[in-house]
């Protein structure tokens, strides 16, 4: 199969021969005699086929059918969407809401406000970045916990949500992972590394999901031994396009929550000052890497303060180690060229960025310079690996490119310009294969031409509008359509 006038991103007209699941030759267009059936693109741009690198598709599945208070300026107001939610909720299992951003809000969430709203509905408010949630009186009796004013922050966030989650019909959250990775074929996404907190694994292995799109499933240090008793090492096929990932080891908090490890405090009105922190100290990191190796893991450390950055680079520089750092959303000068000498990947979610501006002014503030690097790090020949941690934000990589490329969205200024990339870095970032013989036809056609270079610089905001909302015609994995068609 020919696919014939295709535009790349560097301008250049081409001829894509695929032969199978490979691509067989680029070639000028026209200059060589077509093998086989040739569809004409007409000059459609074409892109890598893109991978999410960090998701949590289980959670981003459910969050996509959850109530959301997102748009809550305050704790009461968010207690009013719960109000709304538990009078229509059908009393099947707890009422679940996502999207409580209390980092932000001059109130602080508490059981009372809860329980006015909900009553006996057991209710949880996940916070948008998933280390937080807040729950009623009836939630925190049916997980066996004592009532209290209190949050639930950090590991006991995530196990209380894997307890929730339990409480589900595995059948129905199965479809709708199916469903989610539909809609992400249609943004052209060919793979994902799904970091879902329980046993995603066996989740993937159990051979119920469809995979149309790759998946690579991580593993967390409690899961180490059980994928001995499976008979499984990292890269080991699952059922389908799945296959076991890296090992995930969360080391710090989330800014959000106040509970990123950093080297200098911060404050909040309901906090006293702190640096956040650090979850896995040096000698049980270093344990679990050196498991992970004799398993044939790759590393994926979560870092988002600088002192857990740091830790992290302590720990993956080791000869022949390497490995990635989640997030490294606060990451120190003199620590940029130290992930470039380990070789240490730079996982980040650029939306993070936009979202987290206020946070960062509110929460880092003499700090900002050192937040949410791109620029500085492909300078400084860091590797980018780019994703969305959906659910914290849509697994739609164009929003991600958008952002890297442009550093702002709707009508905001542009937030820290100079860490913005080019649009052919901001793609490589987001496809581990390119368009050359001998690759993957993994392939993304466009329906639209991307904002140029000129484009970005005469109106961000515009190529931000055109970026994000990006038309997909069709994706094709190993040759073949998982959305759209050529024809």
């Amino acid at each position: 199969m020919r696919l014939a006038d295709a535009r790349l991103l560097d301008g250049s007209l081409v001829d894509i021969d695929v032969d199978g699941s490979s691509i067989a030759r680029v070639s000028p267009a026209g200059s060589t005699a077509a093998a086989g059936e040739r569809i004409g693109l007409g000059g459609a741009a074409v892109v890598p086929g893109l991978w999410d690198s960090h998701t949590h598709m289980g959670q981003w599945a459910l969050f996509r059918a959850r109530p959301s208070v997102l748009e809550a300026p305050t704790a009461a107001a968010a207690a009013l969407v719960a109000r709304e939610a538990a009078a229509t909720h059908p009393g099947q299992g707890p009422l679940v809401l996502v999207g409580m951003r209390d980092g932000l809000w001059p109130d602080a969430p508490s059981a009372a406000l809860l329980d006015a709203a909900t009553g006996d509905v057991p209710t949880l408010v996940i916070s948008s970045d998933v280390h937080c949630s807040w729950p009623n009186t009836a939630m925190a009796r049916l997980l066996g916990r004592a009532p209290a004013d209190v949050l639930f922050r950090e590991d006991e966030a995530f196990d209380v949500l894997t307890l929730v989650d339990r409480m589900l019909d595995t059948a129905a959250v199965d479809r709708l992972v199916d469903d989610a990775l539909a809609v992400a074929a249609s943004r052209g996404v060919v793979g994902v590394v799904d970091l879902d907190f329980d046993d995603a694994v066996g989740a993937w292995a159990r051979g119920t999901r469809r995979t149309p799109a790759r998946v690579r499933a991580g593993v967390y240090a409690a899961e180490l031994e059980l994928l001995v008793e499976r008979g499984l090492r990292g890269g080991d096929a699952l059922a389908g396009r799945a296959q076991v990932g890296p090992l995930k080891v969360i080391t710090d908090g989330s800014l959000g929550t106040r509970t990123a490890w950093t080297a200098e405090p911060y404050g909040h009105a309901h906090d006293a000052l702190t640096t956040g922190v650090r979850t896995v100290g040096a000698a049980e990191l270093e344990r679990l890497l050196a498991r992970a190796g004799e398993l044939g893991l790759d590393a994926a450390i979560h870092a988002i303060g600088d002192a857990a950055v740091t830790a992290a680079i302590d720990a993956l520089e080791r000869p022949g180690r390497g490995g990635r750092i989640e997030h490294a959303q606060l990451v120190a000068a003199a620590d940029v060229p130290r992930m470039a000498r380990a070789g240490i990947v730079a996982s980040v979610q650029p939306e993070h960025a936009l979202d987290d501006r206020e946070l960062t002014a509110a929460l880092w503030v003499d700090r900002a310079h050192d937040a949410y690097r791109l620029r500085s790090f492909l300078e400084a020949g860091v590797v980018l690996s780019m994703g969305s941690d959906a659910p914290v934000t849509p697994l739609d990589p164009w929003l991600a490119i958008a952002t890297a490329v442009t550093r702002t969205r709707g009508d905001e200024a542009p937030w820290r310009p100079e860490e913005a990339i080019g649009l052919e870095a901001a793609v490589a970032a987001s496809a581990p294969t390119t368009i050359r013989a001998g690759q993957p036809a993994d392939l993304v056609v466009l329906d639209a031409a991307p904002p140029s270079a000129a484009d970005v610089a005469d109106d961000p905001n515009a190529a931000a509008a055109r970026l994000r909302g990006m038309p997909v015609r069709a994706t094709l994995l190993d040759g073949e359509a998982i959305f759209g068609a050529l024809a």
